[in-house]
């Protein structure tokens, strides 16, 4: 509306915890046959914008207006648009749901699921990372609001219930993300004294706000060059339990009507 006054866009940069779990998110999807996609909590859009470079359409969503005004400014609003509606007012029939860190902040998680279910058409795949292991608990969960860090045993079960098809659950990011949490907690702990709501903390949990002042420097040390000896070496440890978050991959099944 005129008059109005515009949130001013997040910032972002790249962290090698954000680029190692968009590899595994990207390499996946590259095995999909996907038309049209829908990004649950898709932040500044970095991965709206990789994955419209690549051919495919979509839509994003995320609480925060900041952060679909930085999303806004890296699509081209055509084939992939950042939209304000949330999750449960989004007409369905995507191919491809992607939520990657936002399930850990859901008190219900089956309802969340089930809720993510109704917005792909059956068949349809759906993407998810959350962080893993509850004896990882750190500042960065108190301070971000989560609920819970996942185990993997508990995120297939969960899965079932929610009326999927499990794929495969890797266990992402060792080593770069295990040396990297520690510095993000001590960071992060120093904050965890002032008053916030459990939205600002959710706002708050891509980082972010942690290092501004050395956004460039992070450019330079953190891209696809840099980290291409990284995303090799967590390959192998996907089925192991020593990375910091889970990538999850699922398959919609076939409503009960459906099968008759």
């Amino acid at each position: 509306m005129k008059g109005e006054t515009q949130p001013q866009p997040m910032e972002w940069y790249p962290t090698p915890s954000y680029l190692a779990k968009r590899r595994v998110i990207l390499e996946f999807v590259a095995g999909l046959d996907v038309s049209r996609f829908l990004e649950v909590g898709c932040g500044a859009g970095d991965l709206l914008s990789v994955l419209e470079k690549k051919g495919l359409s979509g839509v994003g969503i995320d609480l925060s207006a900041s952060a679909r005004a930085a999303a806004r400014t890296r699509v081209s609003g055509g084939a992939v648009a950042v939209s304000d509606a949330e999750l449960a007012g989004l007409d369905g029939g995507f191919d491809l749901v992607i939520a990657s860190e936002v399930m850990e902040h859901c008190e219900d998680d089956i309802a969340f699921l089930e809720l993510l279910g109704g917005k792909l058409h059956d068949g349809g795949h759906l993407l998810l990372t959350v962080p893993s292991h509850m004896d990882k608990w750190g500042a960065n969960d108190d301070f971000c609001g989560h609920v819970r860090r996942y185990e993997r045993a508990e995120l297939n079960e969960k899965l079932v219930r929610a009326g999927f098809e499990p794929l495969a659950i890797y266990c992402y990011g060792f080593p770069i993300c295990n040396i990297m949490k520690p510095l993000y907690d001590r960071a992060i702990s120093k904050e965890l004294d002032q008053e916030k709501s459990a939205e600002e903390r959710t706002q708050n949990s891509s980082g972010m706000w942690l290092f501004p002042a050395v956004k460039r420097l992070f450019y330079l040390l953190f891209n696809d060059l840099t980290m291409a000896p990284f995303y090799m070496l967590q390959r192998p440890f996907y089925g192991t339990e020593l990375g910091n978050g889970f990538f999850v991959a699922a398959r919609k099944a076939p409503s009960l009507e459906d099968r008759k």
